[in-house]
């Protein structure tokens, strides 16, 4: 079937329930197949950024009656060649991963009780299947340090060709990418600026998504090829977030940044996180509307809604009693515009209940938990401890971006992307500190024996 025609309302949705295949797109599909079973595995993840940055969702197989997006179905064939390679089974997996399950698991049995549609259920558990099925395709697949290093700079020469992509929109208004389907011809106009979108469902989506990446391609810096890594990964996020014209994407921008500017100042950051801490609880009791109304002053582009985030959160504290338990199936009646749900913990929190929003929370302390051990481990400034602390950037950044976005598309897969290498960082982590233990142990029992070998030799 051929793809609707597109206006300027466009939407992957429109898309659901019905084959959408544009003959580049299935060569593109089946090129990512073939890498995907004969590629290296540390290679798969790369494969699957590819098909994010330049497939829009909308690309898709329908078979009986369930959705199969080329994204989707690129999982489908990543999990089945780690499944005959028994490479699924090698992970040690950890905290981590269960809070990752825990949160996905309790979506998909909370929403279908709480909607009371059975079609719900449909729906959560093909969402489910592309979180879980990302996660663990690259945890499975990036099983070193080198891994990650590689998946960052040849990232960057996969993702580069997105800025014509971008510089075409800006400069015509119009998407080349919408002969796919699922968004739009014309660009949206917010402002008298132009809001590029690419191959992503909205603009603000595909900023986030490339200053996501951002920190480990300036965590690349050491070394000459390192360099060009960081400056070109910096120079492509900043041109991507000027096209966007949001200024979620351009806070975050500043967020990396500023993280990055931090790094010679690495072993003081649990003292920084106290004091901002204790600076926001107080900043918090001293302002009229809350600390999260300064979200509402943020705009950095002009036409920003920060007010409808401050006012998201402020509703979703007012009717904590409504959604805690097991998530609420609406919550257009908090406010006018709030069935929008532009906030990652409050939408884990009415999908999920408090449960989610928990699991998540939870994630990102545990993956910074697991980033600031091997800080403290690693040679300071060596190649290896700027990409963990760029890991780290990444995590804090995407914490941030949560506040004013919720991830939806082929967007989450960033997301799960990070978190798969904060559990590779945890597990190796937990081994290291087994080692730790088995040492001490080995070493007391040593000076026992020792003990005991000198009191037997004064006796005799």
């Amino acid at each position: 079937m051929q793809p609707r025609r597109m206006d300027f309302a466009a939407s992957s949705f429109d898309y659901v329930n019905q084959n959408t295949v544009h003959p580049v797109g299935l060569v593109a599909l089946v090129i990512a197949c073939i890498l995907l079973l004969l590629g290296p595995m540390r290679a798969i993840p790369l494969v699957l950024i590819g098909v994010a940055v330049y497939i829009p969702t909308a690309q898709r197989v329908v078979f009986a009656g369930a959705d199969f997006a080329f994204l989707r179905i690129g999982v489908m064939v990543a999990l089945l060649r780690l499944l005959a390679t028994s490479r699924l089974f090698t992970v040690r997996y950890g905290a981590i991963d269960a809070l990752v399950v825990a949160g996905t698991l309790a979506k998909v049995a909370l929403m279908p009780v709480t909607t009371g549609q059975f079609g719900i259920l449909i729906q959560q558990i093909g969402s489910a299947f592309d979180t879980l099925g990302l996660f663990l395709v690259a945890r499975a697949s990036l099983r070193s340090i080198e891994d990650i290093r590689k998946l960052a700079v040849e990232s960057l020469a996969v993702c580069l060709p997105v800025v014509v992509i971008f510089g075409i929109e800006k400069s015509t208004g119009r998407n080349m990418l919408s002969v796919f389907g699922g968004i739009p011809l014309m660009t949206e106009v917010r402002e008298g600026k132009l809001r590029c979108q690419g191959a992503f469902a909205h603009s603000i989506l595909a900023g986030c998504y490339f200053v996501a990446i951002l920190p480990m391609w300036i965590a690349n810096w050491r070394g000459k090829l390192g360099k060009r890594v960081a400056i070109g990964g910096t120079a492509l996020a900043s041109a991507i977030v000027v096209c966007c014209a949001s200024s979620t994407p351009a806070a975050a921008l500043i967020f990396v940044l500023a993280a990055f500017a931090m790094y010679p100042y690495w072993r003081s950051l649990r003292l920084v996180w106290m004091a901002a801490l204790v600076g926001a609880a107080a900043l918090h009791f001293v302002m009229k509307h809350g600390i999260w109304h300064l979200i509402a002053r943020v705009d950095l582009v002009g036409g920003s809604t920060g007010y409808h985030r401050y006012h998201l959160i402020d509703q979703a504290i007012n009717h904590v009693g409504e959604w805690w338990l097991m998530g609420t199936l609406s919550t257009r009646h908090w406010g006018y515009g709030l069935q929008d749900v532009t906030n990652q913990f409050i939408l884990e929190g009415v999908r999920g209940g408090i449960w989610a929003m928990l699991a998540l929370i939870a994630t990102i302390v545990l993956a910074l938990r697991a980033c600031g051990f091997w800080l403290r481990r690693l040679p300071p400034g060596s190649s290896q401890h700027l990409l963990v602390y760029g890991v780290g950037a990444s995590i804090f950044a995407q914490s941030m971006i949560f506040l004013g976005v919720s991830y939806f598309g082929q967007t989450i897969m960033i997301w799960y992307l990070t978190v798969a290498i904060g559990g590779f960082l945890a597990e190796t982590a937990a081994e290291e500190r087994q080692r730790i233990h088995s040492r001490a142990v080995a070493a007391s029992e040593a000076a026992v024996a020792r003990r005991r070998a000198v009191g037997s030799a004064v006796g005799a």
